[in-house]
């Protein structure tokens, strides 16, 4: 959809094979550009019946929610003009609309209604593709492409006229601002499938609208370690997770990618190694007894 801080907008075709092809209901319970959903060939999953998104960020949520309505969505957004391609002098208005929005969406407690969520969800769709890997989209600055390339805010009304993505935002059942705790007890079944992908420990404070530390990320294992249905969730390593999702215990599948926030021009790329665990797989058992607790630490019943 957009760049985001944490998109798996490179690695989703690599997490997509892993979801399993018979579950009914998909849940993501950090959502936000929901890249991985978007990667999935939806034919391949006959009894796919409900698609939650979930983010704790209200201006993402918001954003989705608009997105089922994606032709009202792109009357909005195509109001607002943008840099051309091939023009390399930027119109000063450009600069403007983007400091007024920014100002607008993330520093004046902007109150989201039924009257005008779709204006603030074109507003914000302007800051996000105009700033660098959607990275602190509250206090980034305008990024000026010199007509080199062309704007994004036009790439993004594309996909929603595309037929594909259209397939896809037909899908989405509910759309939910809700703490991930409450969204994934919320859905959780026998048939439930849910991809996690929290802030990264240690790149909480990169996030935008959200308050998650160590005691979240705790609080997050000890979740998915009670739950019917099935989980995927990604993470770069660090040793806790060893003591909370053990590898003999656990599926870890791990592959190294470049990192799309350290690009820079005429410099190599940062590397990192994505993490993906899973409560599923060949020869693993290891979901609870249904309705019984498992102690975070010693992986006892309680």
């Amino acid at each position: 959809m957009i760049s985001y801080i944490g998109g798996k907008a490179r690695i989703s075709k690599w997490i997509v094979p892993f979801i399993p092809k018979d579950i009914e209901t998909y849940v993501e319970a950090f959502s936000g550009m929901f890249w991985v959903f978007f990667k999935m060939d939806l034919e391949l999953y006959p009894n796919l019946k409900t698609v939650v998104y979930n983010d704790f960020n209200g201006l993402n949520t918001n954003l989705f929610d608009c997105c089922r309505d994606y032709d009202r969505l792109w009357d909005e957004i195509s109001k607002y003009p943008c840099q051309q391609l091939g023009v390399e002098e930027t119109p000063s208005e450009y600069r403007e609309m983007f400091d007024e929005y920014q100002k607008e969406v993330f520093h004046s407690g902007v109150t989201i209604t039924q009257e005008n969520k779709y204006e603030v969800a074109a507003k914000y769709v302007y800051v996000l593709t105009q700033i660098f890997s959607g990275s602190k989209p509250e206090t980034s600055s305008y990024i000026d492409y010199k007509g080199k390339y062309r704007c994004k805010v036009l790439i993004f009304l594309d996909k929603l006229k595309n037929p594909e993505y259209r397939k896809h935002f037909d899908k989405i059942t509910f759309v939910e601002n809700l703490d991930f705790q409450s969204v994934i007890e919320k859905y959780d079944s026998e048939t439930t499938y849910f991809y996690v992908d929290p802030p990264y420990w240690k790149t909480e404070n990169y996030y935008s609208n959200h308050d998650f530390d160590r005691g979240d990320h705790e609080r997050l294992a000890k979740t998915l370690l009670s739950i019917k249905g099935l989980f995927s969730l990604s993470y770069y390593d660090f040793p806790l997770l060893r003591e909370w999702f053990s590898p003999y215990e656990y599926v870890w599948e791990k592959k190294e990618f470049a990192k799309a926030a350290a690009a820079k021009s005429g410099k190599k790329q940062n590397m990192g190694e994505e993490l993906l665990i899973m409560n599923y797989g060949e020869n693993k058992i290891t979901k609870p007894v249904r309705g019984e607790q498992l102690d975070l630490f010693t992986h006892t019943f309680i």
